[in-house]
């Protein structure tokens, strides 16, 4: 089975029991980044999963992954490759 990349980003733990301890983790996995990016990044990624509407759980795993990966390009430690290039595309017809 193929994995994508949201899959393979490595995780601390196979589950947190809730926001504050997801927090925790994330401080201590990434101590180059400030508190304040930290918290940022992990409010965004709060807000987005209750956007989404999703459940406790599976909000908390979502939220991590947002929240790591923002985490990981803000520290360099993955490099951000999808963008999207804004060409202007001339329209036939």
């Amino acid at each position: 089975m193929d994995l994508s990349g949201a899959e393979q980003l490595p995780g601390c733990c196979v589950s947190h029991a809730d926001w504050p301890t997801l927090a925790q983790h994330l401080l201590d996995e990434f101590s180059e980044v400030s508190i304040s990016i930290l918290v940022r990044e992990i409010s965004r990624a709060r807000e987005a999963v209750a956007a989404a509407g999703l459940d406790a759980a599976e909000a908390l795993h979502v939220g991590e992954l947002i929240a790591r990966h923002q985490l990981m390009l803000l520290s360099g430690r993955t490099s951000d490759i999808a963008r999207l290039d804004p060409e202007r595309h001339t329209r036939s017809g």
